[in-house]
């Protein structure tokens, strides 16, 4: 064998090497008081489970919210899969919620094997759906509600604001699937903020997984 030769294959043992054995590193930023976003970057293997499971960890129950980003996740092993599965079942029970963002195709051959694509993935975006029905103004809120779609709940009450015929504004949680208390609480906020004179506003289908939480805020069906 060439020098030439024996010193590219060297080269390419090292590269992947070295891909094998990337360490995975995890970003974290605490988006509100309830949540929590953890972006991974590298293998969720043995090497990185035991981070990601001290990261989880030490946020304690204060966290209602946990978001992970894979979007810059390369692998996840068996044991990766195990923590995650840990974590949502803990969430679940108090009341919190685990949510995955940006899953790439590799990763997501994964859970779809595995059965947990449509359990622990979130592809789904916040939406209002607005319909007008004789005198009320229906707003359906649909998804997951995050405190960074309160501005958009802000824009459609603010938008009857100067219409000269006042109808029922109606706020349909019906097709909500998941709100924090903190994000509730700035809801109300945007609320009482976005209220003009003569303003009616109902509040209807509250989950009741989260009746205490609307009471907490006082936001009861009306």
């Amino acid at each position: 064998m060439s020098i030439d030769r024996l010193n590219n294959k060297i080269i390419l043992v090292i590269i992947e090497t070295a891909r094998k054995e990337r360490i995975m590193t995890i970003e974290t930023e605490k988006t509100d008081k309830s949540t929590v976003l953890l972006k991974l970057t590298g293998r969720l293997d043995t090497a990185g489970a035991p981070l990601l499971e001290r990261k989880i960890k030490q946020w304690g129950d204060d966290i209602e919210v946990i978001i992970l980003d894979f979007n810059s996740l390369e692998y996840i092993s068996s044991i990766g899969i195990r923590i995650l599965l840990q974590t949502y079942k803990s969430m679940k029970e108090r009341k919190g919620k685990l949510v995955i963002k940006n899953i790439n195709d590799a990763v997501r051959e994964v859970f779809e094997i595995t059965g947990l694509l449509n359990l622990m993935v979130n592809e789904e975006k916040f939406i209002v759906v607005r319909k007008n029905e004789s005198c009320n103004i229906i707003l359906s809120l649909n998804g997951i509600l995050e405190t960074e779609n309160i501005a958009l709940i802000s824009k459609e009450l603010q938008s009857e604001a100067n219409q000269t015929e006042k109808s029922t504004i109606v706020l349909d949680f019906e097709k909500l699937t998941f709100v924090s208390a903190s994000t509730l609480h700035h809801l109300k906020i945007a609320i009482e903020e976005s209220k003009w004179e003569g303003r009616n506003l109902k509040i209807k289908n509250i989950p009741i997984d989260y009746i205490e939480l609307f009471k907490d805020e006082d936001l009861t069906e009306s």
